[in-house]
């Protein structure tokens, strides 16, 4: 009994702290204080562990990704600092939980609505969003698109959900093998198993960045992510028809 009380103790201390982090911002009136990490809560954390407050957390990032204010500040401030304000606002939404702020970071730059899988006589399509058709729009056209020099007309949107997804598992393993391992499986497994799917060098170039991005949050949690981007990988891995790996060399810019 004494721990269920300590435990709703501690939920109120980190609600009412959380309140005021909310007004303190609303006064503020500029678009720098995207760019501005809170002092969190002793406790805060927890309370991003819990479902409902999770799939919560994952909806105010998608909603903030689709509003004016972050259109405004990828005018103003460009794309790849635009990716550090989604993550910066994912931290103050969980009260610093970076595990649960890279994983949700990761959601709300999801930029396919299903996924169709390639099985024999059936046709399976997994929901990845429960927005409407506008709100989905609206929010991958917001999605930062030029975040490299080599980004192609069309964008790098797809690149975002692959750098924050490496960046979780690599955080939350503390090691960059097991993000290795399953940016290979998905990268071997969406073009063996999903419709459209294609091995893709950028996409595992992302990997590569998000996996330094994870390990640097162990000992900094106020790193961002355009510190990372912004350092293309001087190494491909070019895949041949056995399934085999050669590493070549390429340009690389900084």
């Amino acid at each position: 009994m004494m721990r269920l009380v300590v435990l709703m103790l501690m939920l109120v201390i980190c609600f009412s702290n959380q309140g005021t982090a909310q007004q303190t911002s609303i006064a503020q009136d500029s678009l720098s204080r995207y760019f501005q990490f809170d002092e969190s809560s002793t406790f805060g954390f927890l309370t991003s562990y819990f479902p409902p407050f999770f799939i919560q957390h994952g909806m105010e990032l998608k909603s903030f990704i689709r509003s004016r204010t972050f259109d405004a500040i990828r005018r103003k401030y460009g794309d790849l600092k635009a990716v550090d304000a989604i993550f910066i606002r994912a931290m103050k939404i969980t009260n610093e939980n970076t595990a649960v702020s890279l994983l949700i970071s990761a959601i709300a730059c999801f930029e396919h609505r299903t996924v169709h899988l390639k099985v024999p006589i059936f046709a399976l399509v997994f929901p990845l969003t429960n927005e409407s058709e506008k709100e989905f729009t609206r929010r991958v056209k917001n999605l930062p698109a030029k975040i490299y020099s080599d980004t192609p007309l069309n964008g790098d949107r797809d690149k975002l959900q692959h750098f924050f997804g490496s960046a979780f598992l690599a955080f939350i393993f503390e090691s960059r093998q097991p993000a290795e391992r399953f940016g290979d499986f998905i990268e071997e497994g969406e073009d063996a198993f999903l419709v459209d799917g294609a091995l893709d060098e950028r996409d595992m170039r992302a990997n590569r960045q998000g996996q330094e991005f994870g390990l640097a949050l162990l000992n900094n949690i106020h790193r961002v992510p355009s510190e990372f981007i912004k350092v293309e990988i001087a190494t491909k891995h070019v895949r041949s028809a056995q399934g085999m790996s050669d590493t070549s060399k390429c340009l690389g810019v900084k």
